[in-house]
């Protein structure tokens, strides 16, 4: 059995294809990182939360849970695992393809994993794509924005305008929105889509937005595979 490749050739690929997610992303960690800076965050710990979390949604989430006033650690954890459950999916997809390569360079990779670049991966795939390099390659731009925008967006809180000016605030659901435009090619992959909508909706008013991404994913994804199944 040929081992998997990993190569630079691959992560070059990657690069190149992810660079333009790098400035859109790089948009996004500006918006991040005024919000962060406006909840009394310095350049330095909104930097280093961005490192660390690596979640728009999860992180935007957080700083509004800090800013009532009542958050605690557990209820910030239980918000940010919450909001990037949605992770556990991507992972699942990647899996029989990354799963390949060794342990460190797997793992390794999926920490530069983003909606984004996991999109990319996906049809990259399922054009052909072999060398797992490409995966990291995706996210390495998407990385390096997301710490420049949010250092630059922290930094410069006192004479930017507000992320909601600048319309960073729907930066999120119509990335959501453009996903789903792409991976969509038959009517029928519009039932999973339909399904996973409504289910967020009646989640987000019983058990707010957070278990509404679960949700949705979950019943989503089932409808998915009985879809799949059925085809076959």
């Amino acid at each position: 059995m040929t081992a998997a490749r990993f190569t630079f050739d691959g992560f070059r690929r990657g690069l190149r294809d992810g660079a333009p997610l790098g400035l859109s992303i790089f948009a996004y960690g500006l918006g991040f990182g005024l919000v962060a800076a406006q909840a009394g965050f310095g350049v330095a710990k909104a930097v280093a939360t961005s490192a660390a979390i690596y979640s728009g949604s999860a992180q935007l989430a957080a700083v509004s849970l800090l800013q009532t006033g009542g958050a605690t650690l557990t209820a910030l954890f239980a918000t940010i695992l919450v909001i990037n459950a949605r992770y556990f999916l991507f992972g699942a997809a990647l899996q029989p393809w990354l799963g390949q390569v060794s342990a460190p360079k797997a793992y390794g990779s999926l920490l530069l994993l983003g909606d984004a670049n996991w999109m990319f991966t996906m049809r990259a795939i399922a054009a052909g794509e072999e060398d797992r390099a490409y995966l990291p390659g995706t996210g390495a731009p998407m990385f390096a924005g997301w710490l420049l925008g949010t250092a630059i967006g922290a930094g410069a809180v006192s004479i930017l305008p507000s992320p909601e000016a600048l319309g960073f605030d729907l930066m999120l659901p119509a990335f959501a929105a453009a996903m789903t435009a792409a991976m969509t090619r038959v009517r029928a992959d519009l039932v999973p889509v339909a399904v996973g909508a409504g289910a967020a909706l009646i989640i987000a008013r019983i058990a707010g937005p957070g278990w509404a991404v679960i949700g949705a994913g979950l019943a989503g994804g089932a409808v998915a595979a009985l879809t799949y199944r059925g085809r076959g």
